[in-house]
């Protein structure tokens, strides 16, 4: 059986912090490839190269492309997730769809919005938007968490 590829991706974010936490949340949790996308502001000159010094300090592949669709057109996932709050998104996220799909050999993209409400209706068309079923207000570093937690434990139970 071979195994699949799990890349996540901050997009759309101005904070300095968030580009560390982010690095740190999700490297620690076992992802290996990491993009940023569409920063802005402090977010983009000193969160960028702060961000690229975490991810070559875990041993993380890092990538900062201008939008989604670069993520889409070079690293060619075969599924995409995007991360919205319930009104915008009709599907719960599921671990173990991600998972059947990891275990087939599929590379998955998952997606982040960094700034409220994160991610745009254009953005919302590239994949399949999920949310966390009663867990409407989670922050963007908790979706991170909860997700790589769950899927990473779901891929342990199916080994």
């Amino acid at each position: 059986m071979s195994k699949g590829k799990i890349i996540v991706q901050l997009h759309n974010f101005s904070s300095i912090n968030i580009c560390t936490d982010f690095i740190q949340t999700a490297s620690a949790i076992g992802a290996k490839e990491i993009v940023f996308s569409q920063a802005s502001g402090r977010g983009a000159s000193t969160g960028i190269p702060m961000g690229q010094k975490e991810a070559i300090n875990r041993k993380v592949n890092f990538f900062v492309f201008q939008d989604i669709t670069d993520t889409i057109e070079l690293l060619k996932p075969d599924e995409v997730y995007l991360f919205i709050r319930k009104p915008f998104s009709k599907e719960d996220f599921s671990s173990e769809k991600i998972t059947e799909s990891y275990k087939q050999g599929k590379t998955i993209l998952l997606v982040f919005g960094g700034s409220k409400p994160g991610l745009s209706k254009k953005d919302l068309e590239l994949g399949t938007p999920v949310y966390f079923e009663g867990l409407n207000e989670l922050s963007l570093i908790g979706e991170l968490t909860l997700s790589l937690y769950l899927i990473r434990k779901e891929i342990e139970k199916s080994d």
